[in-house]
């Protein structure tokens, strides 16, 4: 059986140093360690360019020096991206833009020629059609996305064929169920029924295409990492790029895609709401982080003539950030204090200009006090606990943060 194994590794920009550090020694160093023990393994990487900056400060470069090397021999395939982790297809055609020549920038300096992408993961892989001129123009030849995008109920894309949309992007799905699996589900101390479960699947004979973050390799889940290791070296399973994947399905089927991320539901999809984690038609906290995120970035683009424009676009670069609004989603991601610290950044950059109108700036600090009055109301009414009971039971997901099971 041929596996291509996808790992996302991220962390939010000036987040906290000790969990970035855990993550690194928890995920990032076993996956680089594993790598460089099995030369025989492949994998595909998208590392964020909001993650390479932490580790340089950080002092954690070998990481980044272990996978250019990996790269550099053809172990890893390194893709595009957005440096700051944002949800692009919310965001203005400018910005996607803007987000994704910041992570070439940065992937060119830390990776040299080993950066050559084919291939692009758009943060939480959240798709949509505008995004395919933005890449076709860019040299991008294939976007990796879930199957719930497909427009066939889940469990039954094919991955027997290159999939093309009719603009001319080739498009892999990644398989929902066995990822998950793999993440959240899998018995660590078993790994014969992981296996089973892999080859059980009928459409993984023509090839299996998981993705997953990489923090699910001993950061989220402990063992996890052990248990990778096992598989991706099992006699009957042999690793390739998912561009080699692609390179070997011979039919050619062009396809109509829906709007979606990985963590969108069917029932998400039929009733048109394709990113609800981060932009809910339900949930009044997003609809007030969305306000305040467009009216900062139409400030800021009205202010490149201000002395401190370059310090204020680099501050809206990093806040725009998906976080904010994902643990304002309360499904299940919930955390009170983040959701106000981060949708914060965005009136923090129209602090850094010296020339804001007035009515811009108390238009902003009016938002923001709304966000922050609205998410305190959820947490101490128990609102947001019993919005996070109610997708855990409609969805039976299991998910884990940092070791902890939500």
């Amino acid at each position: 059986m041929h596996w291509s194994n996808f790992f996302h590794i991220y962390q939010p920009p000036a987040w906290d140093e000790a969990i970035v550090r855990r993550a690194t020694a928890e995920a990032y160093q076993p996956m680089v360690a594993i790598l460089q023990q099995h030369p025989e393994i492949k994998i595909t990487l998208n590392i964020t360019g909001s993650l390479i900056d932490q580790l340089v400060a950080l002092g954690l470069t070998d990481v980044l020096q272990s996978i250019r090397r990996l790269a550099e021999r053809g172990q890893i395939e390194l893709v595009g991206s957005a440096k700051y982790h944002p949800i692009l297809p919310l965001l203005p055609a400018e910005e996607i833009v803007r987000q994704i020549e910041l992570q070439e920038i940065v992937c060119r300096e830390t990776f040299g020629s080993a950066f050559h992408p084919k291939g692009f993961y758009a943060p939480e892989m959240a798709y949509s059609a505008s995004l395919e001129p933005i890449l076709i123009n860019r040299g991008y030849e294939w976007i990796i996305i879930d199957e719930v995008c497909s427009g066939q109920p889940l469990g039954t894309t094919l991955f027997d064929r290159r999939y093309m949309t009719g603009g001319g992007l080739g498009v892999v799905f990644r398989n929902r169920f066995l990822s998950d699996f793999l993440s959240f589900s899998a018995t660590i101390d078993q790994p014969e029924k992981s296996v089973a479960a892999l080859q059980g699947d009928i459409r993984t004979t023509a090839g299996l295409v998981t993705a997953m973050d990489g923090e699910n390799l001993g950061h989220h889940r402990a063992g996890v990492d052990r248990l990778w290791e096992i598989l991706v070296t099992w006699p009957e399973i042999a690793t390739e790029t998912v561009s080699e994947y692609r390179d070997r399905q011979s039919t050619e089927s062009v396809i109509e895609l829906h709007d979606g991320s990985w963590s969108s539901q069917p029932q998400e999809i039929t009733a048109n709401i394709p990113f609800g984690l981060w932009n809910h038609p339900n949930n009044p906290i997003h609809k007030l982080q969305w306000q305040l995120t467009h009216l900062v970035i139409t400030a800021v683009r009205s202010a490149e003539s201000d002395p401190t424009f370059e310090v204020a676009r680099r501050l809206l670069d990093m806040a725009l950030t998906s976080d904010k609004y994902w643990w304002a989603s309360a499904s299940p991601w919930w955390d009170m204090t983040i959701v106000i610290r981060e949708t914060q950044r965005l009136v923090d950059v129209l602090a850094t200009l010296t020339r804001v109108p007035t009515k811009t700036m108390n238009a902003a600090e009016r938002l923001m006090q709304q966000v922050a009055t609205t998410t305190e109301l959820w947490e101490k009414t128990g609102l947001a606990k019993h919005r996070q009971g109610t997708y855990l039971q409609q969805t039976g997901d299991i998910r884990f943060m940092g070791g902890k099971r939500v």
